[in-house]
């Protein structure tokens, strides 16, 4: 039998809200200084011992990784909760993927409340006309999550997303608009459509986001420029576009309890290493 650690069981919470996992996006999130090999091996280890269930598409493509039957009597143990297995990955993998890559660099950026995202919320009672791809909390502020790939036109996504914030949403406060794009030309588009308005508007690429600190100033915003973040503009520098910022800082994670499963614990020397 195959034991877990830790950091394997972190792995299993997360999996529980992300739904679907990448090899790449485990080995960002939980072994960033092990090899590729290394975490294959431990997945693979995972994944006979019906922890986990694996899906590949194609020769060319990823592995996909969610719970398996183990996995989830070892879930319903420690929560006391029913847990539905997936079955196959939802129809729009690569959007649910983009979303779970922010959910990450989210939970490594340090100071998170809370990430939910579009499937998650829900089940939580969200009952706004809009639902965000997701909702995310640092130091008391909230920020709603977007992430275009450009499958739509610029006009679609502000006629039908912006004017709910623009409205504001009842109950649910919001410091600013996180819109994450594929690719810097579709930035400056939105950037341009949505331009200056009532409700703060942040724009990244989805790269930048993996290079660097969520929180980092490698945000858009209308009318000035790059260099903004987040929580405010931590940098008067004129930031390019080709992104070169200021290096992240350490990752840490909020321990926020039972209310909060996507946002596991990270302790110790265990962090960037491969469990047995």
């Amino acid at each position: 039998m195959t034991r877990l650690t830790p950091r394997c069981l972190d792995l299993l919470k997360l999996l529980r809200t992300a739904r679907w996992l990448s090899t790449s996006q485990v080995q960002r999130r939980f072994f960033p200084l092990a090899t590729a090999d290394a975490v294959r091996k431990r997945l693979r280890k995972l994944t006979v011992s019906g922890y986990l269930i694996q899906i590949r598409r194609d020769r060319m493509s990823e592995a996909l990784f969610a719970v398996g039957p183990q996995g989830k009597r070892t879930l319903e143990a420690m929560t006391a909760e029913h847990l539905t297995l997936e079955r196959k990955p939802p129809a729009q993998m690569a959007h649910s993927t983009a979303i779970n890559d922010l959910r990450i660099s989210a939970e490594l950026a340090g100071g998170l409340q809370y990430f939910y995202s579009a499937w998650e919320l829900p089940s939580i009672g969200w009952k706004q006309p809009l639902i965000p791809d997701g909702v995310a909390a640092f130091n008391g502020k909230t920020f709603a999550i977007e992430y275009d790939s450009g499958a739509e036109g610029v006009r679609f996504f502000v006629r039908s997303k912006m004017i709910h914030y623009e409205h504001g949403l009842a109950g649910f406060p919001i410091t600013a608009v996180l819109v994450v794009v594929d690719r810097l030309p579709r930035l400056l588009s939105l950037a341009k459509a949505i331009g200056d308005r009532r409700v703060k508007v942040l724009f990244t690429t989805l790269d930048l986001v993996h290079r660097h600190d969520f929180l980092a100033p490698i945000w858009f915003s209308e009318p000035h420029g790059w260099g903004a973040g987040p929580l405010g503009n931590v940098s008067c520098q004129s930031v390019a576009a080709t992104g070169d910022f200021p290096a992240p800082k350490s990752p840490a994670i909020s321990d926020l309890g039972p209310l909060q499963p996507s946002l596991l614990r990270q302790r110790g020397a265990e962090h960037g290493k491969a469990c047995d």
